[in-house]
């Protein structure tokens, strides 16, 4: 195995449509920590990133002699990518419910203590201080100017993508620590 860690990318790749599994393993050695910390930037779930790139790379070796790949690395990043955007889209199927569960919290909380109520949103404005920068911006752009993400990549110089990157990025960390709170009062309240 160890002669294969001196190969290219297109002579592994090469090697893998050939149905060589010792390629294979190379390009796994090589590739793994790349995908799978692309993936966690995005979904912050250990075990749901590494099965998401174990299913990057069980089709791989599934298509290996289907697919043509020009750019292995860009291949695998590519890929890893859309399982995330796969996963994302079912996880947002059930965040219908998520946001009726958190609304009837938020609304029974506010009909008991108004000061409750005040806490979460000063501890919301802690959270939206302590983001980066640039983040911090966009969010505040997108939220409390209410532009879109056209608007806000205009105004700042940057591509749409990054901007809505930025804004999913800044709410999922804030509903994460949101939920926290509403899990943590709603036991107290019990």
């Amino acid at each position: 195995m160890s002669s294969y860690r001196t190969h290219s990318e297109l002579q592994l790749t090469a090697l893998l449509r050939e149905g060589d599994g010792e390629a294979f393993v190379e390009i796994y050695r090589r590739n793994w920590r790349m995908m799978y910390n692309s993936a966690f930037k995005r979904l912050r779930d250990e075990k749901q990133c590494e099965d998401l790139v174990q299913n990057v790379f069980t089709d791989l070796w599934e298509r290996r002699g289907e697919v043509e790949i020009d750019n292995l690395s860009a291949y695998l990043s590519t890929a890893v990518r859309f399982q995330v955007i796969k996963h994302s889209t079912r996880t947002r199927d059930a965040s219908p419910l998520t946001d009726t569960l958190e609304s009837s919290l938020i609304s029974s909380l506010r009909s008991e203590d108004p000061l409750i109520e005040k806490e979460i949103l000063e501890i919301v404005k802690l959270w939206i201080a302590a983001l980066p920068e640039k983040r911090r911006e966009i969010f505040l752009m997108h939220y409390m100017e209410e532009l879109s993400s056209s608007r806000i990549a205009e105004v700042l110089g940057v591509s749409q993508k990054t901007v809505q990157n930025q804004i999913a990025t800044a709410t999922n960390s804030i509903r994460d620590q949101l939920s926290k709170i509403l899990f943590i009062l709603l036991i107290a309240a019990n």
